[in-house]
């Protein structure tokens, strides 16, 4: 039999969540005659590259157990130069503090429950095809399934993913759920965006498909694969292997505008506000997005950051199976 691969990384989760790591074997062994293996690692560089040597090998089944982070650094990590081998299988067992594609992919939050099902999904092949976005930043290209963007929500990482960051994410996550650690970042980012701004007004020149917007000040550009669930409602009702995905404008009209912004997002509802609120969301193929005149910004590939002063390229690259409840 196959084996079950479990990458899993400390950095991620709620307290509670951190109980977990010790019983992954036991709980997956219960459901599954083959071999169970897991692999711990303090950060998502070593989880991406056990990934990878462990594909290189021949594996075919991967479970990344963490947050976002964790998921697109093993999804990177299996990724080889011309793509994903065909056969791969991947499967994300939720211990993050933003388990938005364990939830669309039904996958229960209990481990005892979620190795049940991931095993028995396992058994008949039960997955979804999603589409795989990505990023070239700087000749440097990443590989995500799920959110990312500039502006605010390219600053959110900052606050949330950083190892000395790892205690208060696991506090937050304990007392306030799966959103705690998100929406405290989102704060403390529009703070730093608006700080920031006071030394520099900084503009982005959009190409959405083949349509070139003029230069615009954003507090945020959003690209997000499809539906996430009912914790991030931006792209209701939309398959994440539909070909495309969404982009959501939002120009700066001011800290109070912005903070009404992030309330619709959550709220689901951003589209009834476009005019009110500066919104403007396409789906698309490929963007380009491009700072008017130079200068360092932050972007979030779905909880990792990066950071540039020059043109930023998405696009539809790939497709994958990903095990689902």
């Amino acid at each position: 039999m196959k084996t079950i691969n479990i990458i899993t990384t400390t950095i991620s989760g709620s307290i509670k969540d951190w109980q977990k790591m010790k019983l992954l074997e036991k709980e997956f062994q219960k459901h599954y005659f083959g071999k169970v293996s897991v692999f711990e690692f303090d950060s998502h560089e070593e989880a991406k590259e056990k990934t990878r040597e462990l594909i290189e090998k021949g594996e075919t089944i991967i479970v990344s157990a963490g947050g976002a982070g964790t998921f697109n650094s093993v999804l990177e990590g299996a990724r080889l130069k011309f793509g994903f081998p065909e056969e791969l299988r991947l499967a994300f067992l939720r211990k993050g503090s933003a388990d938005l594609i364990g939830k669309v992919l039904k996958i229960p939050d209990d481990l005892k429950e979620a190795a049940k099902i991931i095993n028995n999904s396992i058994k008949n092949d039960k997955t979804i095809t999603s589409d795989v976005i990505e990023l070239e930043i700087d000749f440097q290209k990443y590989h995500f399934i799920g959110f990312g963007g500039v502006g605010i929500f390219g600053i959110v990482p900052f606050f949330t993913e950083n190892r000395l960051k790892k205690y208060y994410k696991g506090l937050l996550g304990y007392f306030f759920g799966d959103r705690g650690p998100f929406l405290v970042g989102a704060g403390l980012a529009v703070f730093k965006y608006y700080i920031d701004k006071i030394l520099r007004k900084r503009k982005f020149i959009v190409e959405v498909d083949d349509n070139k917007l003029p230069a615009k000040q954003y507090s945020s550009i959003i690209i997000v694969n499809g539906d996430l669930g009912k914790d991030f409602p931006i792209a209701k009702g939309m398959p994440l292997g539909n070909g495309n995905f969404k982009v959501i404008l939002l120009k700066d009209l001011g800290i109070l505008k912005t903070y009404q912004q992030i309330i619709h997002i959550w709220k689901g509802d951003l589209e009834k506000f476009k005019e009110k609120l500066g919104v403007q969301i396409l789906n698309a193929k490929k963007i380009t997005i491009a700072p008017q005149k130079p200068f360092e910004y932050m972007v979030n590939i779905d909880g990792l950051l990066a950071r540039t002063q020059k043109t930023i390229h998405y696009k539809i690259s790939d497709n994958i199976k990903l095990i689902t409840g």
